[in-house]
């Protein structure tokens, strides 16, 4: 007797954008996309992606993932941003929202789109690498240690850990490099994002490697 294969939940996505077009396209293409469930913008605590479309990321912008991160329940929000420019402070501050990932709008089709929103649940980032070093320059107004502060100490599995996520790698790519349970591994960032005050894995890379460790 064959046994089925566990079918993944849908994942459910908000869409923001601030041009009506691009919204309605985005969400009939979510909603003929298999494995997605489009939710309405006022249910943003329920949704596992909110999926924000910009040319430029604006204040009206960053009040979509301040309110979606203020709404949901789940200490790691997953937002996925299209987007062409943003301001080296705001990126910062999206991460603290949960941002995971940035995509460039006028090279981003919406099957890519698609992928990173998919991808975001299973714990892998998406972000050009000059995005990357913006955030890591402006980490330092995340969470910058004082002089009466202790200097931040990694230990060498979340080193290790960090380093693979880096390289974008999920928890369940990183889990089998390290010989790790995948539980193992999510308790490791939760413990590294936990200690430090930190929004997400994301932003656990981000600050590792704005201190040095990586």
């Amino acid at each position: 007797m064959t046994h089925k294969e566990k079918t993944p939940a849908a994942i459910s996505i908000v869409v923001r954008a601030a041009d009506p077009m691009s919204l309605q396209g985005v969400e009939l293409l979510l909603r003929r996309s298999e494995g997605t469930v489009l939710l309405p913008a006022d249910q943003a605590a329920r949704a596992d992606v909110v999926l924000i479309l910009a040319d430029e990321v604006t204040e009206e912008t960053m009040s979509w993932m301040e309110e979606a991160s203020g709404a949901s329940a789940d200490p790691e929000t997953r937002i996925v941003l299209v987007a062409d420019r943003i301001s080296r402070p705001r990126l910062a501050q999206a991460v603290r929202y949960g941002l995971v990932s940035v995509l460039p709008r006028a090279r981003t089709g919406f099957t890519e789109i698609l992928q990173a929103v998919l991808n975001s649940r299973a714990g892998r980032a998406q972000m050009p690498g000059e995005l990357l070093r913006s955030l890591i320059e402006e980490c330092a107004l995340l969470r910058e240690p004082t002089g009466s502060n202790p200097p931040v100490d990694f230990e060498g599995r979340e080193v290790e850990v960090l380093r693979l996520l880096a390289e974008g790698l999920d928890t369940t790519e990183v889990a089998a490099r390290l010989n790790y349970s995948e539980r193992t591994i999510k308790n490791i960032i939760f413990t590294v994002t936990r200690r430090l005050n930190l929004r997400n894995r994301t932003h656990a890379v981000a600050f590792a490697m704005r201190m040095g460790a990586l």
